[in-house]
């Protein structure tokens, strides 16, 4: 089965059976091989099989499901985390040029091999290793674990977590990582309780209690708005295209990309990567690419290695704009390096949506009805 039609069948399981329930349900981690109360789409929508925008337009016409609210409501939480790092950049790159920690380098092996004195959270790690997928609010445990149980870096933990999920894009793991450790909302952690464990884990986890260390993390740098994203759209502007693998949308890309003379699509290596992936993740992300590349006659993998080559004599290039993370970060380096000229086509959804982003969640919020009818009036013209 393609990943598209699991993506799609996955989807519509979800929006026919479970929704309803989901509002209810969706905090308790009934365990890997048991039946979820999620639905398991993050994968997908962060590769942009699927859209978000896709699912919410999906809800309000083609299902028209009544309780629904919870989960549209987190489906917004992912556009908010990227628009909010969209408008601060600077938190990725604090993040990434952050080498220099302090830690117990023998804990550290302990944790990310499973192997420490806690058997819930080692379960977790033995879990994220096999199924390369962790249940949101189990997440959420193993983030306060790592940073307030067992006293470690939390920005190794987020590069822990990168490495194995997925579905690790740049602001839902690293903006989860930060809200957990109480640096997103300033001075509200994340901690939780023996029974708050063993309820939402349907009994698999029963420890009589938690114990955390007193840490309070603060912000070493100032976080600047930055506004340059919202100077782009999708227009096409020279005769060549780049994307990368986190942006796969087909529905939306079929029409746009055999304009082009030649589209490159670029998945990083290992060796081009500044957090580096397991095997299981790069092959995964090739899979998905591989599957794309089927769909198009001008479209074709290239290595990164070979980027200088195919444009030594092209100056001005698009490319499908990826987000704030390791890929622009590549682009960014190579057209500094190469003096080439990068238009970056950004989508009207996100353009729109992200421009609420600058504030708090709730503040984003207020404005959902507002993106609702923009999302609306976009899929009525396609």
């Amino acid at each position: 089965m393609s990943f598209l039609l699991k993506a799609q069948n996955t989807w519509e399981n979800f929006a026919k059976y479970k929704i309803n329930d989901y509002a209810k349900l969706r905090n308790f981690d009934f365990g890997p091989n048991n039946e979820s109360s999620v639905s398991k789409l993050s994968p997908f929508i962060t590769h942009r099989i699927l859209s978000e925008y896709e699912l919410i337009h999906d809800i309000k016409s083609k299902y028209k499901i009544k309780n629904s609210t919870k989960f549209v409501e987190e489906i917004f939480w992912r556009v908010y985390w990227k628009g909010w790092m969209e408008n601060r950049p600077k938190v990725w790159r604090n993040f990434i040029s952050e080498n220099n920690l302090d830690f117990d380098y023998e804990l550290y092996e302990s944790a990310i091999n499973g192997n420490t004195e806690l058997d819930y959270f080692n379960s977790w790690v033995h879990e994220l290793k096999q199924y390369n997928y962790l249940h949101n609010h189990t997440r959420m445990w193993f983030a306060s674990t790592w940073i307030f149980n067992l006293g470690l870096p939390w920005q190794l933990g987020a590069k822990f977590f990168f490495k194995y999920l997925f579905d690790g894009d740049a602001s839902s793991n690293l903006l989860s990582w930060r809200w957990v450790g109480g640096l997103q909302t300033k001075g509200k952690q994340y901690l939780f309780s023996s029974s708050n464990l063993r309820k939402f884990s349907n009994n698999r986890f029963k420890v009589e209690k938690i114990s955390n260390q007193q840490i309070f993390l603060e912000e070493s740098n100032q976080i600047p708005f930055e506004d340059e994203i919202y100077k782009n759209d999708m227009d096409p502007k020279s005769d060549n295209l780049i994307m990368f693998e986190n942006d796969l949308h087909l529905a939306t890309l079929k029409n746009l990309l055999p304009s082009y003379k030649k589209v490159f699509i670029i998945l990083l290596k290992n060796e081009q990567r500044q957090i580096k992936l397991s095997e299981s993740v790069l092959k995964f992300k090739q899979d998905l690419v591989s599957e794309f590349l089927e769909q198009f006659d001008n479209v074709e993998q290239i290595d990164p290695y070979s980027l200088e080559n195919n444009f030594k004599n092209t100056n001005e290039i698009d490319i499908i704009y990826p987000g704030v993370g390791e890929n622009y970060d590549f682009i960014t380096e190579f057209k500094n390096l190469h003096q080439k000229k990068i238009f970056n086509l950004v989508r009207d959804e996100d353009l729109f949506a992200w421009k609420f982003a600058k504030r708090g969640f709730f503040k984003f919020k207020e404005n959902i009805p507002k993106i609702n009818q923009r999302i609306l009036e976009n899929f009525s013209k396609k």
